[in-house]
């Protein structure tokens, strides 16, 4: 037998045992539809939209929490270490230096908290 008829048999072998592989497949879905098709149908789309938005609303929730922690420990960190600028109470405090330069230009806003020649101070 040559070379290329073993290849021409190996692959009709192999092809073979995919459309029986293939046959059963078909039927594992037939089934699977018999005992489907009256089940309650997926969720609609507009529940998985209002489920988004739940998580979202969590998430802004969580957020607004940690900026209430945020405004106390940085009033805090001002009433230990007065005229410290934002550079400082970041680091001090292990935040982000835009998001405590823009607390502390609110809270001084806000009376909160002064600004001082350089830096800030708690009331």
């Amino acid at each position: 037998m040559s070379r290329i008829q073993q290849v021409i048999d190996t692959l009709e072998a192999e092809r073979a045992e995919l459309q029986e592989r293939l046959a059963w497949v078909e039927e594992q879905i037939k089934e699977f539809h018999a005992h489907h098709d009256g089940a309650a149908p997926a969720a609609p789309a507009r529940s998985r939209r209002r489920a988004t938005a739940r998580r979202a609303s969590t998430r802004r929730a969580t957020a607004r929490t940690r900026q209430v922690d945020t405004k106390t420990s940085i009033v805090e960190f001002l009433g230990k270490h007065p005229g410290s600028t934002a550079g400082q109470v970041a680091k001090g405090l292990n935040l982000n230096r835009g998001s405590v330069s823009t607390r502390l230009t609110q809270l001084a806003k806000s009376g909160e908290i002064k600004k001082a020649a350089r830096g800030y101070t708690a009331n």
